[in-house]
């Protein structure tokens, strides 16, 4: 039976452990210094709770991130792996890791191709912008060490993708962290911005200081992206496509609907919406734990009246941002944990994250689209 309230399922996140060896500063997770495990009790449940509930796009994606998943052995994995294909009725799954990728050698490597693993890294760019933020728990810089993983999977030919953090550092180079993309064949990319939200109380980009040099950034990469279609970039591709889609059509916004992401902590704790809400604790939502996988199901996710609650507040956020916001068709939106990062309430329409990652992103491909369509048509002269 499926919950009036809840969408299919379009992607589940697991934290098999809080802990990451690196300390980045504009990590949104409070407690990755906790060395915690999930255990394979609770993975068992993970599949079990997943055989009732409905999947939007089979095979489901099963993205193993929210600390650094391969601080974790490569011998925990392969029986994690096995869970999900030991009951008929779980659903067939593709699994992801996001990583850093310090730790990674020829033994992952082989566990990434013979389980057809999906393999996002993070690395921010060439090592005088990656090295500024993404730093071990001494300071150090980590460049090198993903480096050496991204080796790795290319020594063994395993693809990967690219999430590079956007800091006011960053904004000055795109060139180099374009040219740092070519250099390594990387051909998949997507930016995040620094963003305040969860633990990362303060951001380093504040749209009164840095929106302009972030819409010069975006549209000197999409400048360069013309020149090399062999490299995606997310936001530009993703906001193409929206821009050109048949009249009335909307974004459905995932991390807004209710369902359409679940995210599960090693205890087995279960939210929806925004995967860093997890196991927040808000005066007025309560804790984002709104049910257990060893304990409740999906019709029990959606009576919990804490989610209620939030499901409620988070849908009027959206009716704001529809009425009060011309990007809305490109958006959907906004993100929830934004907006209570921001605002201390789901109810509210503007953030920081849609100026940068919408609106700006929006103006840059508009004028790009809005050039090609005033430039003159191509005159053919035929010879007699």
């Amino acid at each position: 039976m499926v919950h009036e309230e809840l969408n299919p399922v379009d992607l589940v996140i697991i934290q098999p452990t809080p802990f990451c060896n690196i300390n980045c500063s504009y990590c949104y997770l409070s407690d990755r210094g906790n060395k915690k495990r999930i255990t394979f009790d609770t993975v068992d449940a993970i599949a079990n709770f997943l055989c009732n509930v409905p999947v939007a796009n089979p095979p489901l994606k099963v993205v193993w991130h929210a600390g650094e998943p391969l601080v974790i052995p490569v011998s925990f994995y392969e029986r994690a792996f096995r869970c999900f294909t030991l009951i008929p009725e779980t659903p067939k799954v593709q699994h992801c890791f996001q990583t850093n990728a310090t730790t990674i050698n020829d033994e992952w490597c082989d566990l990434f191709k013979r389980w057809s693993v999906h393999i996002g890294v993070s690395v921010d760019g060439p090592r005088q912008i990656h090295d500024i933020h993404r730093v071990d728990r001494s300071g150090r810089g980590t460049f090198d060490r993903v480096m050496r993983g991204i080796s790795k999977l290319r020594q063994h030919e395993v693809p990967f993708s690219v999430i590079s953090v956007l800091t006011k550092e960053s904004l000055s180079a795109p060139d180099e962290i374009w040219g740092f993309y070519r250099s390594n064949g990387i051909t998949e990319v997507a930016f995040n911005v620094d963003e305040q939200e969860g633990a990362n109380s303060v951001s380093t980009l504040e749209p009164s200081e840095h929106l302009t040099q972030f819409r010069k950034f975006m549209s000197r990469i999409a400048d360069l992206q013309e020149t090399d279609r062999t490299i995606h970039v997310r936001e530009l591709d993703n906001m193409r496509r929206r821009l050109i889609a048949p009249p009335g059509a909307e974004v459905a916004k995932s991390d807004n609907r209710p369902g359409a992401i679940l995210n599960i902590d090693t205890d087995g704790n279960l939210t929806t919406f925004s995967p860093e809400l997890l196991g927040e604790i808000h005066p007025t939502y309560g804790r984002f734990a709104w049910a257990n996988v060893h304990v409740d199901s999906w019709e029990q996710l959606g009576q919990n009246v804490q989610f209620q609650h939030a499901n409620a507040d988070i849908k009027a956020g959206v009716d704001l941002c529809r009425q009060k916001c011309p990007y809305f068709t490109v958006c959907g939106g906004g993100c929830p944990s934004n907006k209570l990062a921001e605002h201390s309430t789901f109810v509210a329409a503007e953030t920081k994250w849609c100026r940068f990652h919408i609106q700006a992103v929006a103006d840059v491909v508009l004028e790009r689209l809005e050039r090609q369509i005033s430039r003159p048509p191509t005159l053919f002269h035929l010879d007699n």
